[in-house]
């Protein structure tokens, strides 16, 4: 992967020497360099210890280690963009303006070493609700493409590994508490306990949309939720075994949870996930 990796270091690079070193951005972008390295290691383990995934011929891991890789290549131009962007610290929406994956996508087509739908489809999709995708050209072109069953593989594989590396990064940073989402949220909203709206989703085993959290105990179910949209049994192991829900789970007091809520919501995540 050398030449993946020279590939990659130009356009973090680029965004790098575009921000002040003393930057939010700055911090961003070298973080998201890091993320990256992290999800193409737990897409490595993962494609490792998965019966359908190991056997794949040394053609379809590659393709997997390059998206792998460079999943959130359009965090380093987003970054830039919300630089040049005046007053994010006081406008949220802001976070909301560009979508990374859109920039990813255009950014890697122009690259004729990774204008491949197998990278492609992982890169421009990998964040988005499994819904939204299938809804997509870019999907029906997959499906059209002698590579179809690679690529949506592949696409699966990202999704894992990119949960995986964020819920980590969560349980051994604090890293919710340190995102900008937690920063700019008054303490009416952190403070307000679980959403019924929220609530009802998790339960119907569906992964929470952004745009129905409100609190961070929200925000904490949110990420709980991602156990509905994991592919591989090695993804849902380690989740397991990591005890990433228990993590979430113990910070739910702080943020008005009921004994009784959190409770039903353990017990459901551990059935969901194949835990107790």
């Amino acid at each position: 992967m050398t030449e993946d990796f020279i590939e990659f270091k130009k356009y973090y690079r680029e965004a790098v020497k575009s921000v002040p070193d003393d930057s939010f951005f700055k911090e961003s972008i070298n973080h998201k360099y890091r993320h990256s390295v992290e999800v193409l290691r737990a897409g490595e383990l993962i494609m490792q210890e998965t019966d359908e995934l190991k056997n794949l011929s040394e053609d379809f891991k590659k393709y997997a280690q390059k998206a792998l890789l460079f999943h959130d290549v359009g965090r380093f131009e987003e970054a830039v963009l919300r630089y040049n962007t005046p007053h994010l610290e006081a406008n949220s929406e802001v976070l909301n303006r560009y979508d990374h994956g859109l920039i990813g996508y255009n950014t890697m087509r122009q690259n004729p070493l990774y204008n491949d739908i197998r990278i492609l489809l992982a890169i421009r999709y990998h964040g988005k609700m499994m819904d939204e995708v299938k809804k997509s050209a870019l999907w029906a072109e997959a499906e059209q493409s002698p590579q179809a069953d690679a690529a949506k593989k592949i696409l699966y594989l990202v999704r894992d590994a990119d949960k995986l590396a964020n819920l980590a990064k969560i349980k051994s940073d604090d890293h919710l508490r340190k995102d900008i989402f937690y920063k700019l949220l008054p303490d009416e909203a952190k403070y307000a306990g679980l959403s019924e709206t929220v609530m009802r989703q998790f339960f119907a085993e569906q992964t929470i949309l952004s745009a129905t959290v409100y609190s961070f105990a929200d925000r904490i179910l949110q990420v709980i939720s991602w156990i509905f949209d994991l592919n591989y049994r090695k993804t849902k192991e380690i989740f397991t075994q990591e005890k990433y829900g228990t993590y979430l789970l113990n910070l739910m007091p702080e943020y008005n949870v009921s004994a009784d809520e959190i409770k039903q919501i353990s017990e459901f995540t551990d059935k969901k996930s194949g835990g107790k």
